[in-house]
């Protein structure tokens, strides 16, 4: 089975998710509710790690609607970040001097339920995400202070070899640009996508590509997703950002084990976000002085490059700004 076969698989209505067991009838209708509001999609692997029994398993509150989606008024903002006014030709974002986002597509193997592009994504709006990238090769070209160039989505992991492989070595024909980078939660929820036909791919140019990778609990490495990683190791540098997410992972305790379980796999703890202000997503809101405590308590149980940087997006700053150091 191919991973695009093994993807038609997904969950992608509520009714499934009833017939299965992940949900019961009680929490169907607030369920359907968010699902004709916010899109939906679950690969059946990352289900397959809910404890069906838990109300509040950390993997359940990722992946499955919940009420509290639509029940939150209208706080948050449907592009927290501004990416549309970032947007100088399509498929581009360049909010930072040197690096810019390359969006190759809309698609996930799974809708987050924390998304910050929540919104974006669900209307799936042309202006973001259409256009030839044929043109964003050419701005880039132009932009000579753009050293990086950052993999965005949607999940960059999400489109074939071939157009992987295709723009690589459009931007590697770019002297000026020293480095490539890729988030990603493939490895995450659907890690079966990693293979070594694509790590191929990513790896075929000048560039040796950094991949960030999006663990965000402990219960995420698994047998699956440690393969995937094993795989990823071949051709590129591993690092992982985090969500601070409230009943999810907003405990020391959680968060240590994972940045110890990340680095046994050949992953560096990089960023520990504070969670955008993006509609939809405020009850997974932890106060960032309850994160700065966190992660206090995180310094004082892990040597420092275990300790991931814990920083927050604020629209319109040069840089991603270190949580700690904020007044």
């Amino acid at each position: 089975m191919t991973w695009e076969q093994e993807l038609s698989t997904a969950f992608r209505s509520i009714e499934e998710l009833v017939k299965e067991g992940f949900l019961t009838e009680e929490g169907v209708e607030q369920a359907s509710l968010v699902s004709k509001k916010y899109q939906f999609l679950l690969p059946r692997y990352y289900a397959s790690l809910i404890d069906k029994k838990d109300p509040f398993c950390p993997i359940r509150l990722q992946a499955i609607p919940q009420g509290v989606e639509v029940m939150t008024g209208e706080g948050g903002a449907s592009d927290p970040l501004q990416d549309l006014k970032y947007q100088p030709v399509e498929r581009i974002t360049h909010r930072y001097k040197n690096r810019v986002l390359l969006h190759l597509t809309p698609n996930c193997s799974m809708y987050c339920r924390f998304c910050f592009r929540k919104s974006l994504l669900n209307e799936l709006k042309p202006d973001l995400f259409s256009g030839a990238l044929e043109q964003a090769l050419k701005y880039i070209e132009k932009e000579s202070e753009v050293k990086e160039v950052i993999f965005s989505g949607g999940d960059p992991l999400m489109v074939r070899e071939e157009t992987i492989k295709k723009v690589l070595r459009g931007i590697a024909q770019i002297s000026h640009v020293k480095r490539v980078r890729f988030h990603t939660r493939v490895p995450v929820t659907f890690p079966s996508r990693i293979t070594a036909s694509l790590v191929e791919s990513l790896s075929g140019t000048r560039f040796k590509p950094v991949v960030v990778t999006h663990f965000n609990h402990p219960k995420e490495i698994t047998t699956e997703s440690s393969k995937a990683i094993l795989e990823l190791k071949k051709g590129t540098t591993l690092l992982n950002q985090s969500v601070l997410l409230k009943r999810v992972n907003d405990s020391s305790e959680t968060l240590v084990e994972l940045s110890e379980k990340l680095f046994e796999l050949g992953i560096l703890p990089y960023y520990l976000h504070q969670l955008d202000s993006a509609q939809g997503t405020q009850h997974f809101y932890v106060e960032v002085e309850e994160g700065r405590r966190i992660w206090r308590e995180m310094r004082s149980e892990l040597p420092g490059y275990l300790v991931p940087r814990y920083v927050i997006d604020i629209v319109g700053d040069p840089f991603k700004q270190d949580v700690i150091a904020l007044d």
